[in-house]
């Protein structure tokens, strides 16, 4: 966990990643053809808007008036995590169907804002850099959210949201918003 915010720092950023949700709304919601055409459009303009926040001046000045607080300190010189997120997306969408890839999708980004805001508030027992709160919160609100969208078939989802949470919390080398959709689905593949 990053303690290098204040806690409404972190809700502001919280509130940009459940914005987010539209990509798994867009999965279920969109018409087959337009389904992917708007998920790579959404991956463009991310690392798109990122580069060019990286790279000219005048952009990253705009930006930094806006989202500043949002941003981690690792991210103030690099991509930020957003492209991957709409990447997984692209990836999911593909391969999945709807239902199990918005599952996916939908699970880590209201499971990391709950983990995020219920560790910082309330995390008290420690496991590495997250909190057994946080990662309970993560469980939850995951299952709720997965329920919605992937209901029939409540232990598969409990497997996938299980894994979800575990490596969310896991120090790993790649991205969380990558990581974490991509076991979610590949553990729903398994069960299903």
């Amino acid at each position: 966990m990053n303690d290098d915010r204040p806690l409404h720092h972190e809700a502001w950023r919280k509130a940009l990643h459940l914005s987010t949700l539209l990509l798994p709304v867009w999965i279920l919601w969109a018409d087959a053809p337009w389904r992917m055409r708007g998920l790579v459009f959404a991956f463009l303009f991310f690392l798109t808007v990122d580069v060019l926040r990286l790279r000219w001046a005048p952009m990253r000045r705009w930006l930094h008036r806006r989202i500043h607080g949002s941003l981690r300190a690792t991210e103030r010189a690099r991509l930020t995590s957003a492209h991957y997120l709409t990447f997984s997306a692209c990836v999911l969408a593909w391969g999945l169907s709807a239902s199990m890839a918005a599952t996916a999708l939908a699970v880590p980004i209201v499971g990391d804002a709950a983990a995020a805001l219920v560790g910082r508030r309330f995390g008290r027992t420690r496991i590495g850099r997250k909190s057994l709160e946080g990662s309970a919160a993560f469980f939850l609100s995951g299952m709720a959210v997965g329920w919605l969208c992937l209901g029939e078939n409540p232990l598969a989802l409990a497997v996938a949201v299980l894994a979800a949470t575990v490596v969310e919390a896991l120090p790993l080398p790649v991205d969380d918003n990558l990581s974490v959709p991509l076991v979610t689905a590949l553990v729903l593949l398994a069960c299903v």
